[in-house]
């Protein structure tokens, strides 16, 4: 088979973005400070600047980001349970139990992708700590306030994970900026990458002095072994900071050509049958991934088989299956029924959407999903 047209992430780094990447490499192998230097004091303070949150604390991955926050918010000797949305990443549910917590999974809502005062609502119990809301797609639920308010009332902590959201805004406010805590990846396929890395941030000093605590061993003192708490060891290199520095200075320029490009799928996608964009309520939004429900009728598979023999590799779904089909989780989740989270696992698809496609790509692959759509849908 064929090498696709068109792919589903690429990421963008420009003869300048590598100039200037290897610039600062080459003075991190020169001087030696490869960890807990320079390069990554800078991301940190430009990554609080861009978010508007008062720190901004570099891990080692997204992962790393929601574990170290987990662990700054409940404790070393976290107790309680987290809600968590029922169609998230392994990690979202993973951090958690790593953090010495307990998982309680959540239905969302089929049109943000994330859950609602009302799932929330009827999923508590006396036994929950706090609320993990995942920006799935890069969405911001328009219930963030909302849900934010109904956790204060109940006492409650409100962590983001904005592995999804970066430049998302809601109301002129950063994802990140509405919990205790936001965790945020740098993967090679995010919005924008270090190769790999993560961010958590906050406004709370004494919380981001616990996530610092954490990345690094426990240690007050970064460079003297002298250990206060049970951290480990999740710092960011410099090498990789260098990275995620020249990808932060080119975000704005990422969110404009996302949003054009998605003006288009959704322009190319009204009035086709069995399908619906799930769209974002405000603006900017990442558009992480452009995510269309299918009809129950449309068979996945054989679309997205069709769309590759048709030059168009589609992006992985988010996510294929709910947390509690995943093996690992058994006898470590409760089980339950969470019908529309179920429903958008087994219903959905992610039209590729890069920096480095163009309006003819996007075209491209409006028209191999319609014609995919005629011989994949069940009669």
């Amino acid at each position: 088979m064929t090498n696709p047209k068109v792919v589903p992430v690429r990421p963008d780094f420009s003869d300048t973005d590598i100039d200037t990447i290897l610039a600062s490499v080459r003075t991190s192998l020169e001087t030696g400070q490869l960890a807990q230097g320079e390069q990554v004091a800078a991301f940190e303070a430009e990554t609080a600047r861009f978010t508007g949150a008062r720190h901004a604390v570099a891990v080692a991955s997204g992962t790393a980001a929601l574990v170290c926050a987990l662990r700054a918010t409940a404790g070393e000797h976290g107790d309680g349970e987290v809600l968590v949305p029922a169609n998230s990443f392994y990690s979202s549910a993973a951090a958690p139990l790593l953090a010495g917590l307990r998982v309680r999974l959540v239905d969302v809502e089929a049109d943000t992708l994330a859950p609602s005062s009302r799932t929330l609502e009827q999923a508590v119990t006396d036994a929950t700590a706090g609320v993990l809301l995942v920006h799935m797609g890069g969405i911001i639920t328009p219930e963030v306030t909302a849900i934010a308010d109904w956790c204060t009332r109940r006492g409650l902590w409100l962590l983001e994970d904005c592995a999804h959201a970066h430049g998302s805004r809601l109301g002129g406010r950063h994802a990140g900026t509405f919990g205790v805590a936001g965790a945020f990846s740098f993967f090679a396929t995010k919005v924008i990458t270090s190769a790999e890395g993560g961010m958590v941030t906050t406004d709370d000093d004494e919380l981001a002095a616990r996530v610092r605590l954490y990345r690094n061993l426990g240690k007050p003192e970064e460079w003297r072994s002298h250990h206060t708490v049970l951290g480990e060891n999740a710092r960011m290199s410099e090498l990789h900071a260098a990275v995620g520095r020249a990808q932060l200075r080119r975000l704005d320029e990422f969110l404009k050509i996302r949003d054009r490009l998605a003006q288009r799928y959704t322009a190319g996608l009204y009035g086709l049958p069995h399908v619906r964009p799930v769209l974002p309520q405000h603006a900017p939004a990442s558009w992480y991934k452009y995510v269309v429900a299918l009809d129950p009728a449309v068979d996945r598979a054989a679309l997205r088989a069709r769309m590759r023999e048709a030059g168009v590799q589609l992006g992985g779904e988010i996510y294929e299956m709910p947390l509690d089909a995943q093996p690992v989780f058994a006898g470590r989740i409760p089980v339950g029924r969470f019908p529309v989270a179920e429903d958008l696992c087994a219903h959905h698809i992610a039209l590729p959407l890069h920096t480095r496609m163009g309006e003819d790509d996007a075209d491209a692959v409006l028209a191999a999903l319609r014609a995919a759509l005629d011989t994949s849908v069940e009669r």
